[in-house]
């Protein structure tokens, strides 16, 4: 019942072809690799906690912290490889779903979200990825922006907005706001249009494909 419901959910975007190739026109500073570095795998292994739950590979985040020291130079070796083929594993695809109840009566699917249970190993990688990535974006990013950014809050973005409405109204000036709420917006992304927003912001070559490849075939 739930894996139905979860599934009807999200929207499978046909346009995301095996055609799609970078565009190197971006007027961005351009990042088409990544060169990670076994102190890098060795920290990401080492900032796992090991109270997560595992993947459905059964590998506990608590052997690969223990451990890691040992693993990272292999797993480096594998993280290297994934990025230059712009390959991500099959295996690091699958998620074990798991139903969180958020609120309302609990009988009612819609008043869960799912929660997807990856590999441990696949999310160090994703890890790794995403402090190069970060650090590409940062000084891209519209400074009005305060979500998903590291040291913006909710609070921050209150207080800039009445900041505005304060000096406008002390102007005599009008001022209009408008707040949306987007059901399901992470389930209902267009992989496609991501892919196109990631060129625009200077990502291209094996890089990019390898976005894609991370963005397809996933299943549960």
């Amino acid at each position: 019942m739930f894996n139905e419901y979860f599934q009807s959910v999200y929207t499978c975007f046909k346009d995301l072809s095996p055609s799609f190739q970078p565009d190197s026109s971006s007027p961005l500073s351009s990042i088409s690799s990544i060169d990670l570095s076994v102190e890098e795998v060795f920290q990401a292994l080492q900032n796992l906690d090991p109270s997560k739950a595992h993947g459905p590979d059964g590998f506990p985040s608590r052997i690969l912290k223990e451990c890691a020291f040992q693993l990272a130079p292999s797993l480096h070796h594998l993280f290297t490889k994934s990025l230059r083929l712009s390959q991500v594993p099959a295996e690091w695809k699958l998620a074990d779903i798991v139903p969180l109840h958020k609120k309302g009566q609990e009988d009612h699917v819609e008043n869960y979200r799912p929660i997807s249970l990856l590999s441990i190993i696949s999310k160090v990688l994703e890890r790794c990825v995403l402090n190069h990535v970060s650090y590409h974006i940062q000084s891209n990013i519209n400074s009005a922006q305060y979500g998903f950014v590291n040291g913006k809050s909710s609070t921050a973005q209150l207080l800039s907005i009445l900041n505005i409405i304060g000096k406008n109204l002390d102007k005599g000036l009008q001022t209009d706001v408008v707040f949306m709420d987007i059901a399901k917006a992470f389930d209902t992304v267009d992989h496609s249009k991501l892919l196109q927003k990631l060129q625009e912001f200077g990502f291209s070559g094996s890089l990019l494909l390898w976005f894609k490849d991370y963005l397809s075939g996933r299943f549960q």
